[in-house]
């Protein structure tokens, strides 16, 4: 990291990763202990995914690449898994939420346009 680019685009990458991982909430301490929980399960998945992917361009290029592109490519692997744990928690949270509504019983009751709830009577 040599020019002020290589670092900024660093930084912004960093900064995209914790992005991801914010987790929502009604108070600081439920976004923070959400944020560290999501960080906490996507970091095995994205560690061995980075080390996989670093011993493979390690036998391809003869050598280690630096560490600035390790942490990048550490980054990118977290921040997708960040986001598809995120559309499984956020599919997840709106399955049960859906499952709750359905739960409840109807308090309005509809009536069809060809549908009388009275039966008239016809005298003859």
């Amino acid at each position: 990291m040599k020019t002020f680019r290589e670092k900024l685009t660093f930084v912004l990458t960093a900064l995209a990763y914790l992005l991801f991982h914010i987790r929502t909430g009604p108070d600081l301490a439920t976004i923070a202990s959400g944020t560290f929980l999501q960080i906490m399960t996507t970091l095995p998945y994205a560690v061995g995914f980075t080390y996989v992917l670093i011993v493979i361009l390690r036998h391809l290029s003869g050598a280690t690449p630096p560490w600035d592109r390790i942490l990048r490519i550490f980054f990118t692997i977290g921040i997708l898994f960040a986001f598809f744990f995120a559309l499984y928690e956020y599919g997840d949270r709106a399955e049960k939420m859906r499952k709750r509504q359905q739960a409840k019983p109807v308090t309005v009751s509809r009536i069809w346009r060809n549908e009388n709830p009275k039966v008239p009577l016809y005298w003859a």
